[in-house]
């Protein structure tokens, strides 16, 4: 018994951190939603004259899309600051967009209706993004914290390099 649990120690540490990894972007998803989320409410209101709600309304590609903005870009510089590259970054950020396609094709045709591009995307987003994590199981078990720290000091050395 002893020694199952001491064989079995090393994949709870990458299941740690797959975890961590997933909880890290959903925190930082949720974050930008809402300040980006207040900034776009506040550009709708002067581009439009309404608020947010209105966007959903009003203007479903719009909101979509900004919704997705706001929620992709905080994630993407998090993931890239913890050290992943801008590959994976990207790969993540078309898990996290490419669901909204459909679910605005549906709207467009009458299938479904604004609300449901909005609850749509929500509940496809996470799955989507979980599954390429899945997919790319090593990458997203393994530590980052040190491996950012390791990028973030050769970007200072070559932009310290730059200046001379």
């Amino acid at each position: 018994m002893e020694t199952q649990s001491v064989l079995d120690r090393p994949q709870r540490g990458k299941a740690r951190h797959f975890l961590r990894h997933l909880f890290e972007m959903i925190v930082v998803m949720m974050l930008g939603m809402c300040v980006l989320g207040a900034a776009f409410g506040g550009l709708h209101v002067l581009v439009f004259g309404s608020g947010y709600a209105a966007a959903w309304r009003d203007h479903v590609v719009l909101a979509a899309f900004g919704m997705a903005f706001n929620m992709t870009v905080p994630m993407v510089l998090w993931m890239h600051y913890r050290g992943h590259s801008w590959e994976r970054c990207g790969e993540m950020a078309a898990a996290m967009n490419l669901p909204v396609l459909p679910l605005l094709l549906l709207y467009w045709i009458g299938a479904i209706p604004a609300r449901g591009v909005l609850g749509g995307q929500m509940m496809l987003m996470i799955p989507a993004m979980v599954l390429l994590m899945l997919y790319r199981k090593e990458e997203y078990s393994a530590p980052h914290h040190r491996a950012g720290h390791l990028h973030r000091r050769r970007w200072f050395a070559e932009a310290q390099s730059l200046r001379r």
